[in-house]
């Protein structure tokens, strides 16, 4: 277990004893990172954030007035996410945030660890898959919620402080890495890019250099929120 000096950790109001985010999150995202380099992990581990680019959509259908039919998460580490609304740019809206889900909420969550909130930063991922959870429509989807929520919740409710500050900044690190390698990932070939070419007529390349640009910032941002 990881031992902290005493004067690490500090008193944070309605969050509990939190050791300071950047004694552990130097540490964590090195962990991380190497565990990108290694296929067996993240094929095993990309699941969580095709939960986050699922949820993108969803948040994004529900700031334009669409509502959410279902979400299905696959096996092959594919998704999708139905809504039923207006059409104009609201569907372009929907389609563009997905591969920026991962990302940003890998930003917010480093945000939250910056200003020491590590407690509501798990509670809000909790909270999260909780309402993915209600618009699953699909078995895989289900086990793959439910499985990542009882690792949140427990590291929650039994794991000390200590505990707590690396799985928040490991979870802030592997999202804000992964947004940057799906995009690499699948390029030109993303479904995502295919039907928004479709829908404006905007070639693939530059929904590609757009979603590059944000995730790549975002892990910039994201990056020296945990580490300064």
């Amino acid at each position: 277990m990881l031992a902290l000096p005493l004067e690490l950790v500090q008193q944070q109001p309605g969050t509990g004893p939190v050791p300071w985010p950047q004694a552990v999150a130097g540490p964590t995202g090195l962990l991380v990172f190497i565990a990108f380099l290694i296929e067996g992990i993240w094929r095993l581990a990309r699941h969580i954030s095709v939960i986050a680019h699922e949820g993108a959509h969803v948040v994004a259908g529900w700031s334009v007035g669409h509502k959410v039919t279902g979400v299905k998460l696959n096996r092959d580490a594919t998704g999708e996410t139905a809504t039923r609304g207006p059409e104009g740019f609201r569907p372009v809206v929907i389609g563009f945030a997905g591969y920026l889900g991962p990302s940003l909420f890998g930003l917010a969550a480093a945000c939250l660890i910056a200003l020491h909130q590590i407690t509501i930063a798990l509670g809000m991922a909790l909270v999260f898959l909780a309402v993915i959870l209600i618009l699953i429509r699909n078995f895989f989807g289900v086990i793959s919620v439910v499985l990542n929520g009882a690792l949140v919740f427990l590291v929650l409710r039994y794991g000390r402080p200590e505990i707590q500050a690396v799985a928040a900044c490991a979870l802030s690190w592997f999202l804000l890495f992964s947004g940057v390698r799906w995009v690499l990932m699948h390029g030109t070939g993303a479904r995502d890019a295919s039907i928004l070419t479709k829908t404006t007529h905007v070639p693939r390349l530059v929904w590609v250099m757009l979603w590059l640009v944000v995730t790549v910032g975002a892990l910039w941002l994201g990056g020296h929120l945990l580490l300064s």
